[in-house]
């Protein structure tokens, strides 16, 4: 299967999960959580409408970035990558309404987080003992970004008994049908958050991050303006974790 089938097969399925989710705005509206990026950008294109809205009805968030993005884009250094991405983070937390000691960055290396697993559950469960957080909300373990899939391990490796809920959200699925159809396996019925009133706001976050964002004279290199339409639909998307 060619790269452009992928992604619209990976797209059409998508498509069908959103469609079978419940609506659970109101319910998750006023819960505090937890959201853990693997890199500055993640928390933004998976969860920013969901982040605006818990914090606009007076919901605890914090957040949890694990590595700095020094591996992207390939022709800077990983230190001006890490300082460039370090200033788009902050930029984009302004617009989500996160103040800066809600913000906990890990600055682990950039795509070698599965070698940091057991230290990133552990900077997580330390994390949920101080906020007694209602939700968890990270990427799949199967996200095929194996720094997506790690972090989402570590996750769910420590939120057992903690009386957290665990809510994952799909960033690389939508490039590829098969780990689609893993998540869905691995949860129960999708979840959706209603964008309403907030994609102007997602959209300026994402805005923030221009050294991620592709050129219009090559749309292959960064993040292209199909991919990021995925992520400013009528809803966002999360998959409870089933335990």
């Amino acid at each position: 299967m060619t790269a452009t089938a992928k992604r619209s097969a990976a797209g059409a399925l998508g498509t069908l999960l959103q469609a079978a989710g419940a609506d659970r705005t109101a319910d998750t509206a006023r819960r505090s959580c937890l959201v853990v990026a693997p890199h500055p950008d993640d928390e933004t294109l998976g969860c920013a409408a969901t982040i605006m809205r818990k914090i606009d009805s007076g919901a605890g968030v914090s957040l949890v970035v694990v590595s700095g993005g020094g591996g992207w884009p390939p022709e800077r250094s990983s230190a001006e990558n890490v300082t460039v991405r370090a200033a788009e983070l902050a930029a984009a937390c302004e617009v989500l309404g996160l103040p800066h000691d809600e913000v906990t960055s890990l600055d682990l290396p950039d795509g070698h987080l599965a070698e940091s697993e057991e230290g990133i559950a552990d900077a997580l469960a330390d994390a949920l003992r101080a906020g007694c957080y209602e939700e968890l909300l990270v990427t799949s373990p199967t996200d095929p970004h194996s720094d997506h899939a790690a972090v989402g391990r570590a996750a769910a490796s420590v939120v057992a008994g903690t009386g957290t809920r665990l809510l994952t959200y799909p960033i690389w699925q939508w490039e590829r049908p098969r780990p689609w159809l893993r998540l869905a396996l691995a949860s129960s019925r999708p979840q959706l958050i209603s964008t309403s009133g907030y994609v102007d706001r997602k959209l300026a976050t994402i805005a923030c991050y221009p050294s991620q964002l592709a050129d219009m004279s090559d749309v292959n290199f960064g993040l292209s303006p199909a991919f990021l339409a995925r992520f400013t639909g009528k809803h966002e998307i999360f998959f409870p974790h089933r335990t």
